[in-house]
């Protein structure tokens, strides 16, 4: 659902004092529980930002100028419970470090860049994961993966389980 569906259900519940679950009588607004589930979601927006700041704040992530416009980015996500910040790690620098590696050349970066290298000696008992990776398959991947928790409607209470395929 369009988020300015979700804030006009949203605006109409306050107004109209209705509950939640009640199905809305508004023509093109959502449902109660859609719009309620989205603001639970904007509002955990900041703890996710909060979590990445920790791990890939401007102050603690230096970029490899190796990599065209090198990003951080960390695992698990910053939007997840099993975020490093939510467990503890206050600095990218007590992750696992992995940098992307260019393998061939095009416009395609998921063929450029199809694989991570370790950098350094992880001990193994890390609980996160800092990468150095292309702006843009950042912001393509973390974008597949927000839109895929708000299409399935994954709530706090959902199992999700994370399968990486080589």
């Amino acid at each position: 659902m369009p988020d300015r569906l979700c804030l006009q259900g949203i605006l109409f519940a306050l107004c109209n004092d209705r509950a939640w679950q009640s199905p809305f009588l508004e023509p093109g607004v959502g449902s109660g529980q859609s719009c309620w589930r989205r603001l639970e979601w904007w509002q955990k927006k900041s703890p996710a930002d909060n979590n990445r700041q920790a791990i890939c704040g401007t102050t603690k992530f230096t970029k490899d100028p190796t990599i065209t416009d090198d990003s951080c980015d960390e695992f698990p996500f910053a939007g997840a419970y099993e975020s490093g910040a939510l467990n503890g790690f206050y600095h990218g620098k007590d992750c696992a470090q992995v940098t992307a590696v260019k393998k061939g050349s095009g416009t395609g970066l998921p063929t450029v860049r199809p694989t991570v290298a370790v950098i350094g000696t992880p001990s193994g008992n890390e609980k996160c994961v800092r990468g150095h990776i292309p702006g843009p398959l950042n912001s393509d991947l973390s974008g597949a993966y927000g839109n895929f928790v708000i299409s399935d409607r994954l709530a706090d209470d959902d199992a999700l389980w994370l399968q990486i395929a080589s």
